[in-house]
């Protein structure tokens, strides 16, 4: 057997396996010994029949199966050659195989990428204080009693924070903006519809929110509305709307006072310990911000690495799974199948460098994870398949039997398992430096 090999393009190689007549022939006569030992003819015991029967009886079984037994050495040849570090084995041909002659058998491979490891057990990542200062408690007792507010009508001029009922409809000149925007009514005309007085709600109208304060119920005004010239809405960037606004129910809101009442509804005691309580789960979330930004710092740092030749075939399947999540999301959002397929082309551009930068990260976790030894367990993926059956909303029992039975998904879920602890391991491990500016936290 002689080995091959040639540059078949980015991280990929093709490796020629040579057999000679001899091996080849040696080979066949095996694959004739076993199928002889199978073999039932007439007028033959099992076991006794002839070599050249089976020859002539099982050509075709005889090709195949000195197919397969070239195709497995060879395959093998390719994994225990010091001079390949193989990633993954795309196509492995036989070709047409002459025992007489010697026979080529050609492997395509992508391969392990040669890179230098980042020095990840010298980082240091950014953390921010865990304390809890008074205001931040005070602030969380607020958005309690906010929480389980109750709203009633009342009968006086609306004040900022009130909740108001009305209607209102717009007009550009002179034309109902309706009209201009069928598909994006809130901007055009609204019936029975609830604003928090003094307040701009996202995409809504900002001038209509700030136009109610001091309306009483059943008044009407109108409301003169300028968009900027950059206003995401193309039809209505640098124009000015007038909007016809009518007050329908105005309702207070009144936050619960800080009594017993409301601590039961908390099914705590006093103040004391709900502020103990708030104290403990804010200082848990701040760990857990930290955690997770240490762990996106190390991914900005590895991606931020210079690039290496990365292996074609895992970049394409993996921008193939990222492109059909991104669509399905896209659809799940409300887009529509034609509004996908008419920018297929930047969606797919998009795939592809987050592909890209999966399969850069994945490489170099899995290649920190050999060196320190990490690990996924059989707990590790029973936790993770319970975890996404929750979030799909299946059974559990059911899930793990199916991941069981589709070998593409466990093992991406074992990969995705190696990738988080290999990213915990680093963040867990690097210098942390106390940042005091809270404005400079990343998102």
């Amino acid at each position: 057997m002689n080995l091959e090999i040639k540059d078949a393009g980015t991280a990929r190689k093709i490796a020629l396996v040579t057999f000679d007549a001899e091996e080849l022939t040696k080979k066949e006569n095996q694959a004739c010994q076993e199928l002889a030992k199978l073999a039932n003819i007439p007028g033959f015991r099992k076991g006794k029949v002839p070599i050249p029967v089976i020859r002539k009886k099982f050509a075709k079984e005889l090709s195949q199966e000195l197919n397969r037994k070239v195709s497995t050495d060879a395959y093998e040849a390719v994994l225990e050659s010091k001079d390949l570090k193989v990633y993954s084995i795309l196509k492995v041909d036989p070709g047409e195989i002459d025992v007489k002659a010697p026979s080529t058998v050609e492997i395509t491979v992508d391969v392990e990428p040669e890179f230098d490891l980042p020095d990840y057990k010298d980082y240091e990542l950014t953390v921010y204080p865990t304390e809890v200062s008074d205001e931040e408690i005070e602030k969380e007792i607020e958005s309690l009693r906010d929480q389980r507010a109750s709203y009633e009508e009342v009968e006086r001029a609306i004040v900022e924070g009130d909740y108001v009922k009305c209607s209102y409809e717009g007009k550009m000149d002179e034309k109902p903006l309706s009209e201009v925007l069928p598909d994006k009514p809130i901007f055009g005309k609204q019936a029975n519809t609830w604003e928090e007085a003094g307040q701009a709600k996202g995409l809504g109208v900002e001038a209509i929110a700030q136009g109610l304060v001091g309306m009483n119920k059943n008044e009407t005004k109108e409301v003169e509305a300028s968009f900027d010239k950059d206003f995401e809405v193309e039809p209505l960037a640098g124009k000015t709307v007038i909007y016809n606004l009518e007050v329908h129910e105005v309702r207070e809101k009144k936050a619960p006072e800080l009594d017993e009442e409301f601590l039961k509804t908390l099914k705590l005691e006093t103040v004391e310990e709900l502020k103990d309580k708030i104290d403990q789960d804010l200082k848990n979330r701040k760990e857990r911000e930290n955690q997770n930004g240490k762990r996106h710092q190390v991914t900005q740092k590895i991606l931020d690495l210079p690039d290496f030749p990365l292996p074609q075939q895992a970049v394409e399947e993996e921008s193939k799974i990222i492109f059909r999540s991104n669509a399905q999301r896209a659809v799940q959002q409300g887009a529509k199948e034609e509004d996908i397929e008419a920018k297929r082309d930047e969606l797919w551009q998009q795939a592809q460098t987050q592909g890209q930068a999966r399969i850069k990260l994945t490489i170099t976790l899995g290649k920190i994870a050999e060196i320190e030894k990490v690990e996924v367990t059989n707990e590790d993926l029973a936790q993770a398949a319970t975890q996404e059956a929750m979030m799909l909303r299946k059974d559990p029992t059911v899930h793990v039997k199916e991941l069981s039975q589709d070998r593409q998904k466990l093992n991406r879920l074992r990969q995705d398992i190696l990738y988080d602890k290999t990213l915990e391991f680093i963040a867990s491990n690097a210098k942390e430096s106390v940042c005091e500016n809270e404005e400079d936290k990343q998102e």
